[in-house]
């Protein structure tokens, strides 16, 4: 699977809510992930878990961009995603619009996340 199709995966895994899965499928045992308005870096499985699965249910129409990919070595590389959703069922407001870099490393024939650093709005606002 190239990593275009990964980023598929993690949208399609976002939108049915399965933070588990997105965990387990997409992301590194030694995955980070951190951004704007995070108190600390999270790290571990099990604080992964609770992040993923406290996006997901603010942002349950996930949709996921690859504005660019760029292969930095053979099983190495980078991308900007910006991701969009709709405010959850019964929240008022306007979508919810961030970016993100993330990190990618080939593990056997599969990408997984090893960094994911995140901001708000979309590129360009």
């Amino acid at each position: 699977m190239d990593l275009q199709q990964t980023i598929e995966k993690l949208q399609t895994l976002c939108q049915r809510g399965d933070a588990r899965a997105v965990r387990d499928e997409l992301f590194a045992d030694d995955a980070t992930l951190c951004g704007e308005g995070a108190e600390n870096i999270t790290s571990g499985a099990s604080a992964l878990l609770e992040a993923l699965t406290d996006m997901l249910k603010v942002t349950p129409h996930l949709s996921i961009r690859a504005v660019s990919i760029t292969e930095l070595a053979e099983g190495a590389a980078v991308s900007w995603l910006e991701w969009s959703s709709p405010p959850a069922q019964g929240m008022a407001g306007e979508p919810m619009r961030f970016r993100s870099l993330t990190a990618w490393a080939k593990r056997g024939d599969a990408w997984v996340i090893v960094a994911d650093m995140y901001g708000m709005g979309a590129f360009g606002a």
